[in-house]
């Protein structure tokens, strides 16, 4: 995994953007890039302090945002342009959106919401302590 860039947004968050592109023929590649941002879960972001413990519970105190964006069988004289292509496209249609003021907001209720609705996909966040 290889850090190709580091925006740092409006609303305080940083994302970090990885290379994982890797071969496929002597010719292709598969260019894939992983979209990576962590978020500081905050009690402000609930109506009530047994949403955010339920989160909390189960996500930590940080949440994490992953996208990826792939494109397989790009010819190798190609994957520079392609791997900026998706970086763009991406900065143009998403940025904005994870640079608003809400977003971290909006996230952790989504987190709520998809835990309330899917209790069977989490399990209880296991906190280790160096100390012990």
């Amino acid at each position: 995994m290889n850090l190709i860039e580091e925006i740092k947004l409006a609303n305080g968050l940083k994302l970090k953007i990885y290379d994982l592109s890797r071969p496929i023929a002597a010719d292709t590649v598969k260019v894939e890039l992983s979209l990576q941002m962590k978020i500081s879960l905050k009690k402000s972001y609930f109506a009530n302090t047994q949403d955010y413990d339920q989160v909390k519970d189960i996500m930590g105190d940080e949440l994490d945002y992953e996208n990826k964006l792939e494109r397989s069988f790009v010819l190798k004289k190609n994957e520079d342009s392609v791997r900026d292509d998706l970086i763009n496209t991406f900065k143009s249609n998403s940025l904005d959106y994870l640079a608003s003021v809400n977003f971290p907001q909006k996230m952790a209720l989504s987190i709520l919401k998809d835990i309330n609705k899917n209790p069977y996909k989490y399990h209880p966040h296991i906190y280790s302590d160096p100390e012990e």
